[in-house]
Formats: structure tokens, sequence, C-alpha cells
């Protein structure tokens, strides 16, 4: 027998495939990602690499702790939420906080440090799951703060074991497209929940630590790059902008 699943493309069209029943029964999945014969996967390794999955090469990988709704005080212990997690680095201008007694009670399985990777794994749409951060530093009030910090619920927190492998590479290999296409087929449920006992199965792939090094620097001076590039575009249009709102208002001719 077998089991008709489809997704939405655009409007209008539909994609249908066709799954065994006893394939779906067995994996206890009936959403179309999870089959979608088009999402590549990772089969070729070049010789010298090795492979692993994601939990034997980590120290820990569990969500953080949410307060309660209207729980986030003006000042306090500084936690990162959802809006932190950009996906090309931790936003530190968007500060939230959580009362000392919140902190204390959720420190042993939301206190982040720096080197951990802070992912999405809770979101309206899928699309977004998997987005993931590197803490590579933190601000300096933090600092002052004994480097006290937490998350979100809907982060899960991501510690590499150093001695197996480098933070950086981590982090550049979970961006990858083909990566985050093998995160989203582990991604549940309607509301789109991604958890951390199936993330922990994710296979990685290992270079040797020397490629590691390389691959984690071209990923971040590219990013360096990218993020002086927006910045600066932003700057020339608001610019802009404010000339032709400065025109439009005192009857100027623009310069």
């Amino acid at each position: 027998m077998w089991l008709k699943l489809s997704t939405s493309i655009e409007v209008g069209d539909m994609e249908i495939v066709l799954v065994e029943l006893d394939k779906v029964i067995k994996s206890a999945r009936i959403d179309f990602d999870y089959f979608d014969p088009n999402l590549k996967g990772i089969t070729n390794f070049v010789k010298g690499y090795t492979k692993e999955v994601l939990s034997n090469i980590c120290l820990r990988i569990n969500t953080g702790k949410t307060a309660p709704r209207n729980s986030y005080p003006d000042s306090g212990v500084r936690i990162l939420k959802v809006k932190n997690n950009t996906g090309k680095g931790i936003n530190w201008d968007e500060k939230f906080f959580v009362k000392e007694d919140f902190y204390n009670k959720a420190e042993s399985k939301a206190k982040i440090q720096i080197g951990d990777i802070l992912m999405l794994c809770s979101a309206h749409n899928k699309i977004y799951i998997g987005r993931c951060d590197l803490v590579d530093t933190f601000p300096v009030e933090i600092l002052e703060d004994d480097s006290r910090c937490c998350c979100v619920g809907e982060l899960i927190m991501i510690r590499a074991n150093p001695e197996k492998v480098m933070p950086e590479y981590l982090v550049t290999y979970l961006r990858l497209p083909v990566v985050k296409n093998q995160i989203r087929r582990m991604v549940k449920g309607q509301s789109a929940h991604l958890y951390p006992t199936d993330l922990s199965r994710l296979e990685i792939i290992l270079p040797p630590k020397k490629i590691q090094e390389e691959l984690a620097e071209l990923n971040t001076s590219s990013q360096n790059e990218y993020n002086y590039r927006i910045t600066e575009a932003t700057e020339l249009l608001q610019k802009a902008r404010d000339k032709i709102e400065h025109t439009i208002l005192n009857g100027n001719e623009p310069r």
C-alpha cells in the first residue's frame, strides 16, 4: 500500500510524492519534507575525512529555558531570545533580561558560554528552523556580570567538544544548505519544532583540524565582509532617504 503526501510550492501548484505505507508507519512521520526525494543528502566522503553524529562530538545539546510571559524586566541577567538569533551572528543590540530568581533556577540548563552555538528550534514556519549563530564573544556588561547569560527554550544550545571539533567549523558546517536540508527533515509537528534528541543524531563530516581552521576562517572573513557591505549600503540608503525627505518637506532642490 502507498500513501500520497503533498506540499504547496506556489499558489495553484502542488508537489506530490508516493510513499510505501510500511515506511510511513516505521518512521512515524507523515510530513512531506521528511520523504521529499529532492532533498540532497551527504553520501560521499573525501578520503581522510571522518564522520560522526553530533552527540559524539559535543559536550551538551539541549534547549534553554523560557521565562513566563511578561516576566522580562528592564534590568537583571541577560537572556538571548529568538530575536537575537539572526543566522549571521548574535545580535547583541536587542537586550532582554530575566530576574535573579529565574536565572538561578535556569542556570544549570540554560546558561551559555563563549564557544556555544545557538540554533533556532521552534518557529511558526519550518523554513526558519536550524538558523544558528556562534557565541564568539560577550559584551562588556555581560563579562562584568561574571559572564552570566542564558537563552530561551526556543533555542538549542550546542556545546562542541573542542578536542573533537572546532566550534567555528561546526557552525560553518551547520549553515551549509545541504546540512540545513537534513535538519529540516527532523522537524516535527504543525507548529514546526526541532528536538535536541533528533538533532543529536545529525551526521557531521570532520576534515582534519587544519582544514577545519581554513574553512572556518573562510566563512568568518566572508561573513565579516558581507556585514561590512550591508552596513555600508544601509547607511547610503538612509542618507538618500534623508535627503529626499528634506527636499519634500522644505521644498528645496536635491543636492
